[in-house]
């Protein structure tokens, strides 16, 4: 089971269909918001989720993000990728939902971390016994991801989970590319062992 990558599924937008966006934006053409919204509102929404644990508050994390983005859009520097500009936004919010709900219930979404869908194993010819495993080891994962450090949960979830390289999650979390590496390094690090442990048993 992949516990540390997944797939990509949707093609990078290049920065000079962006960037026009921007100048559109910028312009007075309030369409331009609906293009970059569909252009990244899947992959805004999937972060949340993954940050946050909480399907209702990833859209409104990911509403703001885009409100934010539309008010704010004066601000972003072309020196940079827009796409980073826009992560920066939602993990800012994420960042701060969490911190007005601290005592709230997460439940970290990492279901796209099998390559399989939900129940796939048993379609699958498969041992039974090594499906629920799999699922075990995954619930465990779960859990093992919302009690990390949240400097290092970010870190794992834009470099691991949604493949962002080092560099553009060091912009994201404006540090530098060796702590995004060090934090993921030890994110993975706690991970492992706990299922070790865990499966040992």
């Amino acid at each position: 089971m992949p516990l540390f990558r997944t797939h990509r599924t949707l093609k990078e937008n290049t920065a000079d269909e962006d960037y026009a966006l921007v100048k559109r934006l910028r312009s007075g053409d309030d369409f331009a918001l609906n293009e970059i919204m569909q252009r990244y509102k899947e992959r805004v929404c999937r972060l949340a989720w993954r940050y946050v644990g909480n399907e209702d508050a990833a859209l409104d994390v990911t509403q703001e993000t885009f409100t934010k983005l539309y008010f704010n859009i004066d601000k972003y520097d072309p020196a940079y990728k827009f796409s980073t500009w826009v992560f920066q936004i939602a993990v800012n919010l994420c960042r701060d939902h969490l911190r007005k709900n601290k005592n709230h219930a997460r439940n970290v979404s990492f279901d796209i971390l099998s390559e399989d869908s939900p129940g796939a194993w048993q379609r699958s010819g498969e041992n039974i016994e090594a499906g629920f495993l799999s699922r075990e080891q995954l619930a465990l994962l779960r859990r093992e991801v919302d009690l990390l450090p949240d400097t290092l949960k970010e870190a794992f979830i834009l470099f691991a989970v949604e493949e962002k390289t080092q560099a553009e999650c060091a912009e994201i979390l404006h540090v530098s590319a060796k702590t995004v590496e060090t934090r993921v390094y030890r994110a993975r690090k706690i991970l492992s062992e706990k299922l070790q442990l865990s499966f040992e048993g």
